[in-house]
């Protein structure tokens, strides 16, 4: 009964956290095309950019936006580099919702595909901390999962053993 219940939690908390990454996700896509928008209205219509800078360094953005095209040229950049990033976080959240749907709907989460799926996590998050952080921060943190990997693929190794005793 225990483990009936515990499994039950572990279900329920798995439906949750599946839910934030769908959430996630969708915020992520939401944030890439708002920087798509904000492309061209750059170049159209920069005066309309001061709705969305408020504040005295506003002020100055709009100014050097206005004035400067090497700065909209970068700022294009930058924000080709940020749709990029957000895309790639959104790709991110839902292989991490997928994971917690798959533990949400089988009996164990001791299966294969969870097991792919942390590892494909593992090296993700290292790749995008490489561009966030620097080297040791995204060696340590995909080191980490795929610890996490491993002890996964070391559970389904005993859940096929009880499987196969039952």
């Amino acid at each position: 009964m225990n483990k009936e219940i515990k499994l039950a939690k572990l279900q329920k908390t798995s439906k949750v956290f599946a839910v934030i990454a769908r959430v996630t996700e969708i915020v992520n896509y939401v944030g890439a095309a708002i920087c798509a928008a904000a492309i061209p209205v750059l170049f159209a219509a920069p005066d309309k950019l001061k709705y969305f800078i408020s504040g005295q360094e506003g002020d100055q953005v709009f100014q050097m936006l206005s004035e400067n095209m090497e700065y909209r040229s970068a700022m294009v950049c930058f924000l080709i580099m940020l749709i990029v990033f957000t895309l790639a976080c959104a790709y991110l959240f839902r292989k991490i919702g997928k994971l917690f749907r798959n533990i949400n709907k089988d009996y164990s989460p001791f299966i294969p595909e969870n097991v792919k799926l942390i590892r494909f996590i593992a090296v993700f998050v290292a790749v995008i901390m490489l561009f966030e952080a620097s080297i040791i921060p995204a060696i340590l943190i995909g080191l980490m999962l795929w610890a996490v990997s491993l002890l996964f693929d070391y559970g389904c190794e005993l859940q096929n053993e009880s499987d196969e005793i039952l």
